[in-house]
């Protein structure tokens, strides 16, 4: 069974590495524009746990493309790869984050410890309580 870490203050440190990241994605989906093809750096999910209420936040590239369905514009889930008819386009931006998972209780992250690992030089100087 996976052992669970609570990082005190990891939400902030992890938001500071992710809009850095943000902004080169948002750059690099404006030069996507026209194609309908976008690129998703973040899947949010709320849960209740027993730790309360939690949002899960997922890390990673998910591609998607926008379609008119009823006259409304929704996003479409189209994988985790480049899309083919993009081959042209320059790759994205590199993702520090990619393949964090992580929960959000107020200031404070829950991670596994194999997670908190890897990631460990975005959570430097900060509080770690086993759960």
């Amino acid at each position: 069974m996976p052992r669970y870490l609570l990082v005190k203050g990891g939400r902030r440190a992890l938001e500071e590495v992710l809009e850095r990241y943000l902004r080169d994605i948002y750059r690099y989906n404006s030069m996507l524009r026209g194609t309908s093809y976008y690129l998703k750096p973040v899947h949010m999910v709320t849960r209740s746990t027993r730790y309360g209420r939690l949002r899960y936040v997922y890390i990673g590239r998910y591609w998607g493309r926008l379609e008119d369905r009823d006259g409304r514009l929704r996003w479409r889930y189209v994988g985790r790869e480049k899309p083919e008819e993009l081959r042209d386009k320059p790759d994205p931006p590199r993702n520090p984050l990619a393949g964090l998972v992580y929960a959000v209780s107020g200031e404070d992250v829950i991670v596994r410890e194999d997670v908190y690992k890897r990631y460990r030089w975005v959570f430097e100087g900060l509080t770690v309580v086993p759960l």
